[in-house]
């Protein structure tokens, strides 16, 4: 009898010292808030996994709140998954949040593929329902559909625009096979995915209708992480590649040419393109013919323009520019050799032939500009009308070190067209090339660089 008599004395001391937070209240006016009412998601690829979203429930009020349920409004059938306290479940019941407390709840979804060429609507709601109230917190994304290619050999295809291509691991154009790319076309590749290119690449759009090559993933972060995947590797047998108003993002490499042969026609030509966000570089050619106009590098990690072990290369209205970067880069970003050391200790010599004119090269090295001579081969370099970040004087160009001397727009936007003061405009020699970057015209006196800069009348 003593003993029952002390559990109902401390059962009472228990009770008396309950406070209001944890007293469940089920008075109807009591709210719940939401850090959010919708949960939105950037288009995602079907049949792979969001990012993870969050959603906060706060209760507001003094007392305890028990949520009677929460559940997705398509329950099994609904794209979306959600985990609540660290169990992941379409529905849970008798939920209970303290006096001004609140849960976390981890919102992904997992589009499945609806056999669309066009992005589609996938959305659903999750219901929160407590003392007779109900509130709906809206899950919205957009899906997408693709044709994947993953350890594929392929010869004389076409890629469209009705679809993406998403490649994973590896595609191969074959030796003597081409693989034309239209415009509009979007290539995205998975994690360390890479093209190899032994054959012929056509990837040729227009200015309206760029062709883009990217990384799979869109959502938070990942659309602007450089090194999500490999590259575009044109091998030895490579001839006669376009690649033409495009725009390659986010790899390890944008385009890699090692196609040595004994003639000087380009293997590889680039016009009016965009390669940027690379952790390695933009153009990285051993030994090879490569020609680019009209094109725009920038925030690469090692190189913008790497040209080794000699070759042939010619750079007209190009702008190739580190700064800003996301990478510290002491050395030049645009670099040429008539050598390269290769195996232990092997140094693979070549003639190298470079042209350079009316392009901007610029950084946040002391000097962007290296031709390295160590070979001993024959070395032809023609430089004239370019802006070159330099300490010295180089005949016929314009060199300086102080901080954005060619006058780009807003540089730490990324936005590389010229301001209405910039030292590029009219600096350039007229060499044949009437359209800038964007496709509009050039005038007489071209601007230097990838944009011809024109003013509002």
């Amino acid at each position: 009898m003593r003993y029952f008599a002390v559990i109902i004395f401390i059962s009472l001391i228990w009770t008396g010292c309950s406070t209001d937070e944890e007293i469940v209240s089920f008075d109807p006016g009591l709210p719940l808030l939401f850090s959010n009412d919708s949960v939105a998601f950037d288009t995602l690829l079907s049949e792979r996994r969001s990012s993870t979203r969050r959603l906060t429930v706060y209760n507001p009020n003094k007392q305890a709140i028990e949520i009677s349920e929460i559940v997705l409004g398509k329950d099994q059938n609904s794209d979306y998954q959600v985990i609540i306290n660290g169990k992941e479940t379409n529905r849970i019941t008798s939920e209970r949040i303290l006096g001004g407390d609140s849960i976390m709840i981890l919102v992904e979804v997992n589009v499945r593929a609806q056999n669309q060429n066009l992005p589609y609507l996938v959305k659903d709601s999750l219901i929160f329902r407590w003392n007779t109230n109900e509130a709906h917190v809206k899950l919205i994304t957009y899906g997408q559909d693709g044709n994947t290619l993953k350890n594929e050999v392929i010869c004389n295809e076409t890629w469209t625009s009705d679809r993406p291509y998403i490649i994973s691991d590896t595609v191969v154009v074959d030796l003597n096979c081409r693989l034309t790319i239209e415009e509009g076309a979007q290539i995205y590749f998975e994690n360390d995915a890479v093209m190899f290119v032994r054959g012929t690449l056509k990837a040729i759009g227009d200015s309206a209708n760029h062709i883009v090559f990217r990384n799979a993933r869109f959502d938070g972060i990942y659309d602007r992480v450089p090194g999500q995947w490999d590259g575009i590797y044109f091998l030895e047998g490579s001839i006669d590649n376009e690649v033409v108003f495009a725009e390659i993002y986010n790899g390890h490499v944008g385009l890699r040419v090692g196609t040595p042969d004994d003639d000087d026609r380009p293997d590889l030509i680039v016009r009016n393109t965009e390669i940027y966000n690379m952790s390695l570089g933009g153009i990285l050619a051993f030994t090879s013919d490569v020609e680019a106009s009209n094109t725009l590098i920038y925030n690469c990690g090692n190189y913008l323009v790497g040209g080794f072990a000699g070759g042939n290369y010619k750079f007209h209205h190009c702008t190739f520019s580190n700064e800003p970067a996301l990478f510290i880069q002491d050395e030049p970003t645009v670099q040429f050799a008539d050598n390269i050391v290769v195996g232990e200790d092997q140094l693979l010599v070549a003639d190298l032939s470079i042209e350079i004119i009316n392009s901007i090269i610029w950084g946040t090295a002391e000097e962007e500009l290296l031709i390295n001579n160590g070979g001993g081969a024959t070395i032809s370099a023609f430089l004239e009308s370019n802006i070159i970040r330099s300490a010295n004087e180089i005949p016929n160009n314009f060199t300086s070190q102080e901080p954005n001397f060619p006058g780009f727009a807003e540089p730490f936007l990324n936005d590389y067209h010229l301001d209405t003061l910039s030292f590029a405009k009219d600096k350039g020699s007229d060499i044949g090339i009437h359209i800038d970057l964007e496709g509009k015209p050039r005038d007489a006196m071209p601007d230097i660089g990838a944009y011809e800069r024109i003013e509002k009348e």
